[in-house]
């Protein structure tokens, strides 16, 4: 049987529309999918969220132990499986809380859905700090997970239970642990800086994400 150019265009186009169909995008809150999990399954999603790390998620972690969590503003959360969202600037594991887009596959393992992702991309946001107390986010702890925040405070350095070294921020309501800080500053430096309240592998609050806004080094 021959088939002229024509033919072969029409099957081509016919093959992408089925395609299309078949990897049509559905925006769809992490919610929904909870709600109706089967009506779902094996679609191809688009969901936004705040990256969550291991937490806010029902259950354990489908296929690995390096599962990941997006969840929505109510804390909320589905597992996701892939490589974990990296800065692509950095190189680094993006931070706890920054807002994601992510796209993939709805699949379902023990009667709980997860996202087989495609892609997991962070969201350019102008966020705006809340200037908290190092104590009002302790007492708070669970509430304040993934909120970005300002603090004023003296930089401290200690040691963790494994003796590894740690920076903190005090004032007058307590100490802090910092997560990495692009530029380091000696001991006694009153730092003004906002980050994202995340917690360490001590299950202890901590402030990732930092950025310095202004600093002041005693010379005396």
């Amino acid at each position: 049987m021959r088939i002229n150019k024509y033919g072969i265009l029409l099957i081509v186009c016919a093959f992408l529309a089925f395609s299309g169909q078949v990897m049509a995008q559905i925006k769809v809150e992490i919610s929904e999918l909870f709600e109706e999990p089967g009506l779902y399954e094996d679609s191809f999603v688009e969901l936004t969220g705040f990256y969550s790390g291991w937490q806010n998620a029902p259950g354990s972690p489908p296929v690995t132990r390096s599962d990941w969590v997006i969840a929505d503003s109510e804390k909320k959360g589905i597992y996701c499986v892939g490589e974990m969202p990296f800065n692509k600037k950095t190189g680094d594991f993006e931070t706890y809380g920054i807002p994601m887009r992510v796209k993939g596959l709805v699949k379902i393992q023990d009667n709980q859905p997860y996202i087989l992702v495609d892609t997991a991309e962070a969201q350019k946001t102008s966020r705006i700090e809340k200037m908290q107390t190092v104590r009002n986010i302790i007492i708070h702890q669970p509430v304040n997970y993934g909120e970005y925040v300002g603090l004023l405070g003296v930089l401290a350095k200690g040691y963790g239970i494994k003796g590894d070294r740690m920076y903190l921020l005090a004032d007058p309501t307590g100490t802090i642990r910092l997560g990495r800080m692009k530029k380091l500053f000696p001991t006694g430096t009153i730092l003004h800086l906002r980050g994202t309240v995340g917690k360490d592998e001590y299950g202890m609050p901590m402030l990732d994400d930092i950025e310095i806004v202004s600093y002041k080094v005693d010379l005396d």
